[in-house]
């Protein structure tokens, strides 16, 4: 996501991706992002319009920042720069749809949880829009361009199979 790609000028932002899918197709997706979504993007967005909104190598300047800020002893001449001159891995400007589900498969190792990946959150998402808005609203959120898809995303609902168990017996 670029700040170039998205447009702000009414109270509901539109992100249109440069690349998706179904971009083959000639399909063109636009992504609504209400107050909450945008209260989180402008903590990221900078002046530079063509820069990506999350970076790998911002984000490693803001933890480093955050670590040096959290120091409990002042730091040693030797330690004040560590970066290598020529380091065989180097961060990119963007994370990659991979980066972000390794990086959630690690947090799940080290915090002993039951792993998930993002596409997880979208099912989970479109569930609960076709919750309290119906299933014609999952499919606008979502992008998609039948319901019958969009019910595949939504899946079954539990709560609701059982509500109706609960009333028919």
């Amino acid at each position: 996501m670029r700040a170039i790609d998205l447009d702000m000028t009414g109270k509901v932002w539109l992100y249109k991706p440069r690349y998706h899918k179904n971009l083959w197709r000639g399909h063109t997706r636009k992504i609504a992002i209400g107050p909450r979504g945008q209260l989180i993007l402008r903590k990221y967005l900078t002046p530079k319009v063509d820069a990506y909104v999350f970076s790998p190598r911002q984000q490693q300047v803001l933890i480093n920042a955050e670590k040096r800020a959290g120091r409990k002893t002042k730091v040693q001449p030797s330690q004040l720069c560590r970066k290598k001159a020529h380091p065989r891995k180097k961060l990119g400007e963007r994370f990659l749809s991979g980066d972000i589900n390794a990086a959630i498969q690690r947090a799940c190792g080290r915090a002993k949880v039951s792993p998930w990946h993002t596409h997880q959150l979208r099912h989970t998402a479109a569930l609960e829009v076709s919750r309290q808005h119906g299933l014609e609203a999952a499919r606008a959120m979502l992008g998609q361009k039948t319901v019958q898809v969009s019910a595949h995303y939504a899946g079954i609902d539990e709560k609701l199979a059982k509500h109706v168990a609960r009333k028919i017996g």
